[in-house]
C-alpha cells in the first residue's frame, strides 16, 4: 500500500497542471468568441436595418408616394414582419434618418424618435441610423462607428457615406 500513495500525488500535480493549461486555453479563446459575437451583430445590424429601409420602400410604392409618419406602421400595415431592435445599442432603439430636400440638394438628418414630429414638415423618413457610439470592426462606407451607419432609400453601398448632420443626437 505504501507504493500507491505517492502516485497519488503525482496524479493530483498532472491533474492540476491539466486545468491550469485549460484555463490557459479558454482564457485565449474568449477574446476569439467576442470578437466573432461582436462580427454576427453587426451582420444582424445590417440586415434589420435594410429591411426598415426595404419597409419604407413598399410602403412609399403602395401609398402613392408618400412617407411613412414612424416605424410602427410599417409593421401594422405589415411591411416590416417585426418592429426590430438595434442589436448594437443597449436599449435597442433605433434613430430616423430622414432626407431634408427643402433646400434643393438631398441632406440626410439623424434624428431620435423622440424629436422626429419636429421634421416631418421639412422632411421624409427614409431610413434609420444606429444609436450606439461603439468602433466597429468593419467599415461600412467610409466609417467606423455604428451611429454613423446611415441607411436609407436610395443608398449605394459603393458610395463613401455622405455627410450627416445629426439633429438632437447626442455624439
Amino acid at each position: 500500500m505504501t507504493p500507491a500513495r505517492p502516485r497519488a500525488g503525482y496524479v493530483m500535480i498532472v491533474l492540476m497542471i491539466a486545468v491550469v493549461v485549460l484555463a490557459v486555453l479558454l482564457l485565449m479563446a474568449v477574446p476569439l468568441w467576442q470578437t466573432e459575437a461582436q462580427r454576427e451583430a453587426e451582420a444582424e445590424l445590417v440586415f434589420r436595418a435594410r429591411q426598415y429601409v426595404t419597409a419604407i420602400g413598399l410602403y412609399v410604392k403602395s401609398h402613392n408616394n408618400l412617407y411613412p409618419q414612424n416605424f410602427e406602421i410599417l409593421h401594422l400595415e405589415k411591411f416590416l414582419r417585426q418592429l426590430y431592435p438595434d442589436p448594437m445599442s443597449v436599449d435597442g432603439r433605433w434613430d430616423m434618418v430622414f432626407q431634408d430636400t427643402s433646400g434643393g440638394d438631398a441632406k440626410y438628418l439623424v434624428v431620435p424618435a423622440h424629436l422626429a414630429r419636429a421634421y416631418f414638415s421639412r422632411a421624409v423618413l427614409v431610413g434609420v441610423c444606429s444609436t450606439s457610439p461603439e468602433t466597429a470592426f468593419r467599415e461600412y462606407r467610409g466609417k467606423k462607428k455604428y451611429n454613423e451607419w446611415a441607411f436609407y432609400l436610395g443608398e449605394k453601398e459603393s458610395e463613401k457615406m455622405p455627410e450627416l448632420q445629426y439633429e438632437g443626437v447626442a455624439r
